[in-house]
């Protein structure tokens, strides 16, 4: 163990003029779990606009009266100040629900009088039943757009975080190359050999962690609790645990796409 340890120690001074690069590495990673937080805690959609209730007004009509009949109907209902749309349905539509015989369908204003329109509707010749459909229609969600810029951001920054942390690691192999042959060449273990590149991206994984962690426990101390923004920097004992986690996984990944890994 001590041995690895100096191993490690040596490989760490020979690569101290890259401590800009490391710096770098951990705020990228960084980043990128600040982006997987946002993604997890921002809620999925947003609603495009309120639900809107609608009345409709199914008139059946008799089968004696003629198209030109059933146009003049129409014409006429559509005058009346209260009424929002008419339109005419062959049986097996299915708007607003399934149609047995030709009716006429008049939309009405939710808030007008049901009992008083039903009645005028009643009165008019030609139509032999009345039925009423009331429906809430809710309007599709969509993605939120705060979300989209998280998944971007999210991509951006993993993309960037993993070439940059390949290439502080090709680097660093570069700088400690002649040590490195020669522990190999001497039979030394893999992991005496290969150990250091692995402690320094878990390191700097560990770092961008603390970073991610020390964000999210500034902006609980400084953003209103009843400001939208609190929801995402909260700060559990499973946020800690995944965001270390997931530092130590994005630097080792670095590590594996180095191309002299």
């Amino acid at each position: 163990m001590r041995a690895f340890l100096y191993v490690v120690g040596d490989f760490l001074r020979a690569n101290l003029r890259l401590v800009w690069a490391v710096l770098i590495w951990g705020l990228g990673i960084c980043l990128v779990l600040l982006s997987a937080t946002a993604l997890w805690r921002l809620p999925p959609y947003q609603a495009t606009g309120p639900a809107s209730s609608q009345r409709f007004f199914l008139l059946t009509l008799s089968p004696l009266l003629s198209e030109a009949d059933i146009t003049k109907l129409a014409w006429s209902i559509w005058a009346w100040s209260d009424v929002v749309h008419v339109a005419f349905r062959f049986p097996g539509e299915s708007d607003p629900e399934p149609i047995r015989d030709r009716t006429l369908v008049v939309e009405v204003p939710p808030g007008s009088d049901r009992e008083e329109t039903a009645a005028r509707l009643g009165k008019l010749p030609g139509v032999t039943k009345i039925a009423v459909v009331e429906r809430t229609t809710v309007p599709p969600q969509v993605p939120s757009s705060a979300r989209i810029g998280a998944v971007v951001a999210l991509v951006v920054t993993l993309g960037l975080a993993l070439f940059w942390g390949a290439r502080v690691i090709n680097w660093a192999q570069k700088r400690w190359k002649k040590e490195r042959d020669l522990l190999r060449g001497s039979g030394a273990p893999w992991f005496v050999w290969r150990g250091p590149t692995f402690f320094l991206a878990g390191l700097t994984g560990i770092f961008g962690a603390g970073i991610h962690l020390g964000a999210l426990w500034a902006g609980g101390r400084f953003i209103p609790a009843h400001s939208t923004w609190s929801q995402l920097v909260s700060l559990t004992p499973w946020t800690i645990a995944l965001s270390i986690l997931a530092g130590l996984i994005l630097g080792l990944l670095s590590t594996l796409l180095s191309p002299h890994s």
